[in-house]
């Protein structure tokens, strides 16, 4: 996708990029990406999990830090949907079982020392909803693909997102992310963990009962307190894998 050309194009071992729709240059071999675990064989305990390994611009980091706070307080970054698929029946459901909608995350509003900061993209390319009692830095309107996402990611503390995107992303560039699951969770984040070996700064909340969110929002929020209590305290601020 061409949102995605900026980001990837800096890939070491990359040698071009080409947008969905341009023509293709001559190649010798075509492999589907997500074939290649098994042309290499991956298993568990050989996933190449080196993180970082995609590159975001010092000057563009430096860039979305100077539109941050600057007072010393967590940097939360929320996502709470993935893409709708309107074309896309089945697309669709799975979407509406992963995303939770802000309403139900408004437990999470009310901590303090944490500054909210959107990364939810607008289908519109506006802003985000807003909650009473739920403050939160929204400049999504200024985020033009997912190298600006990648830079603004770079300057927070924390990522809680649901399983879209925005997790990979954050994943990738080894930030420390809460990816909360639905409770039929995609594949790649097998079953009975909390961790994941594609991501090493992933934390994964998974819900115990169908669409029940509210067990795993509360999880969050509670070492979410615990985050800013060790902040306060002059502790280890965060620990992505407990």
């Amino acid at each position: 996708q061409p949102e995605l050309l900026r980001l990837v194009a800096g890939i070491r071992g990359i040698a071009e990029v080409v947008p969905s729709g341009q023509t293709l240059p001559p190649f010798d071999m075509q492999c589907p990406l997500l074939s290649l675990p098994r042309v290499f064989r991956t298993r568990l305990e050989t996933v190449p999990a080196t993180v970082p390994y995609l590159p975001v611009d010092p000057d563009m980091v430096a860039d979305w830090d100077s539109r941050l706070p600057q007072d010393g307080m967590l940097r939360v970054g929320i996502c709470w949907a993935g893409a709708a698929h309107l074309d896309d029946v089945g697309a669709r459901l799975i979407d509406q079982r992963r995303s939770i909608g802000l309403d139900p995350l408004a437990p999470l509003g009310g901590i303090g020392g944490v500054h909210w900061v959107s990364l939810q993209k607008s289908p519109a390319g506006g802003s985000s909803p807003r909650i009473a009692g739920f403050p939160m830095l929204d400049l999504m309107d200024q985020v033009s693909d997912f190298a600006d996402t990648a830079a603004l990611m770079a300057n927070l503390d924390l990522v809680i997102s649901v399983d879209t995107a925005v997790a990979h992303l954050a994943g990738a560039l080894g930030r420390p992310v809460w990816m909360l699951s639905r409770y039929d969770g995609c594949w790649r984040w097998l079953h009975g963990r909390n961790d994941t070996p594609w991501y090493p700064s992933m934390r994964i909340y998974r819900q115990e009962r169908p669409l029940e969110w509210s067990g795993v929002v509360g999880q969050v929020r509670r070492d979410l307190l615990a985050l800013t209590s060790a902040r306060d305290t002059g502790r280890e601020v965060i620990r992505a894998v407990g």
